[in-house]
Protein backbone atom coordinates (compact mmCIF):
# COMPACT_ATOMS: atom_id res chain seq x y z
CA UNK A 1 0.00 0.00 0.00
CA UNK A 2 1.24 3.39 -0.79
CA UNK A 3 1.44 6.27 1.61
CA UNK A 4 0.89 9.83 0.79
CA UNK A 5 4.21 11.22 1.91
CA UNK A 6 5.68 9.74 -1.45
CA UNK A 7 3.23 12.22 -4.06
CA UNK A 8 3.92 15.36 -1.91
CA UNK A 9 7.82 14.13 -2.38
CA UNK A 10 7.01 14.44 -6.49
CA UNK A 11 5.67 17.49 -6.13
CA UNK A 12 8.39 18.71 -4.07
CA UNK A 13 11.26 17.75 -6.46
CA UNK A 14 9.15 19.16 -9.51
CA UNK A 15 10.58 22.41 -9.21
CA UNK A 16 8.54 25.67 -7.82
CA UNK A 17 5.09 25.94 -8.35
CA UNK A 18 3.30 27.98 -10.67
CA UNK A 19 2.56 30.96 -8.93
CA UNK A 20 5.99 31.22 -7.19
CA UNK A 21 7.59 31.19 -11.31
CA UNK A 22 4.95 34.00 -12.32
CA UNK A 23 5.92 36.29 -9.44
CA UNK A 24 9.44 35.93 -9.72
CA UNK A 25 9.21 35.75 -13.58
CA UNK A 26 7.61 38.82 -13.16
CA UNK A 27 9.24 40.68 -10.93
CA UNK A 28 12.38 39.73 -13.27
CA UNK A 29 10.21 41.37 -15.86
CA UNK A 30 10.15 44.62 -13.92
CA UNK A 31 13.62 44.92 -13.76
CA UNK A 32 14.28 43.94 -17.47
CA UNK A 33 12.18 47.00 -18.41
CA UNK A 34 13.28 50.65 -19.22
CA UNK A 35 11.99 52.38 -16.30
CA UNK A 36 14.68 54.64 -16.04
CA UNK A 37 13.90 56.62 -19.44
CA UNK A 38 10.76 57.80 -17.19
CA UNK A 39 13.48 59.71 -14.85
CA UNK A 40 13.07 63.24 -16.29
CA UNK A 41 9.35 63.03 -16.49
CA UNK A 42 8.59 62.11 -13.05
CA UNK A 43 11.33 64.76 -12.11
CA UNK A 44 9.01 67.30 -14.12
CA UNK A 45 6.16 66.18 -12.31
CA UNK A 46 7.61 66.29 -8.80
CA UNK A 47 8.94 69.92 -9.43
CA UNK A 48 6.04 71.23 -7.42
CA UNK A 49 7.21 69.88 -4.39
CA UNK A 50 9.33 72.50 -2.25
CA UNK A 51 12.61 70.58 -2.48
CA UNK A 52 12.25 68.28 -5.84
CA UNK A 53 14.15 65.99 -6.96
CA UNK A 54 16.67 65.99 -9.37
CA UNK A 55 16.63 63.86 -12.83
CA UNK A 56 19.94 62.24 -12.00
CA UNK A 57 18.23 61.44 -8.03
CA UNK A 58 15.16 60.18 -9.81
CA UNK A 59 17.42 57.71 -12.37
CA UNK A 60 19.24 56.30 -8.98
CA UNK A 61 16.54 55.70 -6.88
CA UNK A 62 14.91 53.89 -10.07
CA UNK A 63 17.57 52.01 -10.73
CA UNK A 64 18.46 50.76 -7.21
CA UNK A 65 14.85 49.51 -6.71
CA UNK A 66 14.74 47.77 -9.90
CA UNK A 67 17.63 45.97 -9.32
CA UNK A 68 16.55 44.97 -6.13
CA UNK A 69 13.59 43.71 -7.69
CA UNK A 70 15.39 41.51 -10.17
CA UNK A 71 16.92 40.25 -7.42
CA UNK A 72 14.73 39.19 -5.78
CA UNK A 73 12.81 37.77 -8.54
CA UNK A 74 14.99 35.52 -8.98
CA UNK A 75 15.65 34.26 -5.85
CA UNK A 76 11.62 33.83 -5.81
CA UNK A 77 11.71 32.40 -9.04
CA UNK A 78 14.87 29.81 -8.55
CA UNK A 79 18.03 28.74 -10.48
CA UNK A 80 16.30 26.93 -13.44
CA UNK A 81 15.22 30.68 -14.74
CA UNK A 82 18.13 32.47 -13.93
CA UNK A 83 19.99 30.64 -15.83
CA UNK A 84 17.52 30.28 -19.21
CA UNK A 85 18.09 33.81 -18.88
CA UNK A 86 21.80 34.00 -17.95
CA UNK A 87 22.36 31.96 -20.97
CA UNK A 88 19.87 33.76 -23.46
CA UNK A 89 20.17 37.22 -25.37
CA UNK A 90 17.96 39.54 -24.23
CA UNK A 91 15.18 39.45 -26.50
CA UNK A 92 15.34 35.70 -25.92
CA UNK A 93 15.42 36.08 -22.39
CA UNK A 94 12.38 38.32 -22.89
CA UNK A 95 10.00 35.62 -24.90
CA UNK A 96 11.49 32.73 -22.31
CA UNK A 97 9.97 35.04 -19.31
CA UNK A 98 6.71 35.48 -21.19
CA UNK A 99 6.17 31.87 -21.81
CA UNK A 100 6.83 31.04 -18.10
CA UNK A 101 4.51 33.53 -17.13
CA UNK A 102 1.89 33.13 -19.23
CA UNK A 103 2.46 28.79 -18.87
CA UNK A 104 3.69 28.83 -15.04
CA UNK A 105 6.02 26.04 -15.96
CA UNK A 106 9.98 25.83 -17.36
CA UNK A 107 9.40 24.49 -20.35
CA UNK A 108 12.09 22.48 -22.01
CA UNK A 109 15.00 24.97 -22.48
CA UNK A 110 15.28 24.22 -26.44
CA UNK A 111 11.37 24.73 -26.30
CA UNK A 112 12.02 27.93 -24.67
CA UNK A 113 12.19 31.04 -27.24
CA UNK A 114 13.12 29.66 -30.01
CA UNK A 115 12.79 31.40 -33.55
CA UNK A 116 10.46 29.85 -35.86
CA UNK A 117 12.72 30.41 -38.46
CA UNK A 118 16.22 28.66 -36.94
CA UNK A 119 16.91 25.04 -37.82
CA UNK A 120 16.98 22.81 -35.67
CA UNK A 121 18.91 19.72 -35.25
CA UNK A 122 17.27 16.28 -36.38
CA UNK A 123 16.21 14.34 -33.28
CA UNK A 124 17.72 10.94 -32.56
CA UNK A 125 14.86 8.68 -32.38
CA UNK A 126 16.15 5.44 -30.01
Amino acid sequence: MRDGSSRTEDTKSAGPSPLRLRVGVFLIFLWIVPFWALAPRIAHSLSGLSNPPSVAVVTTTIVVVQTILGLLGFWVAGTQVKSIIKGSAKMRAIGAIWSILLHGEIRGQGDVGNHPNEERPPREDA
